[in-house]
């Protein structure tokens, strides 16, 4: 799975990955009620529904705890939890491509700043 794209799951089979790697198929649904894609799952052929506002939804928890995480991290840290802090800015900025949170950018560049800093 490449960072900063949405996860799915088979319904069937229970296989996970980036959505992308899911075969595309159609659209499903209207744009008033929610709008998903059918996709086919690459493991065992299912067609199965992609729905990004239930996918944002995890997505927005999983930044939540991301930050929280980081937020535990500072300068004068382990050099592993410096690297574990590199590596969340990394996954939180590829995330925000989609969200575009000023407050998560403002974020991002101050913890940015306090590790690059500390050399």
């Amino acid at each position: 799975m490449r960072l900063g794209e949405m996860d799915m799951t088979c319904h069937k089979c229970g296989y996970k990955d980036s959505y992308t790697a899911f075969a595309y198929l159609c659209k499903n649904g209207c744009p008033a009620c929610g709008e998903s894609d059918l996709r086919r799952c690459p493991k065992c052929g299912a067609q199965c529904v992609f729905s990004r506002a239930e996918a944002l939804e995890g997505e927005e928890r999983e930044m939540e705890g991301l930050v929280g995480r980081l937020m535990e991290i500072h300068a004068g840290s382990t050099p592993e939890e410096i690297l574990e802090a590199k590596r969340i800015m990394a996954r939180l900025s590829d995330m925000n491509n989609r969200w575009n949170l000023s407050r998560l950018r403002e974020l991002l560049i101050l913890k940015q700043k306090e590790f690059t800093s500390q050399r």
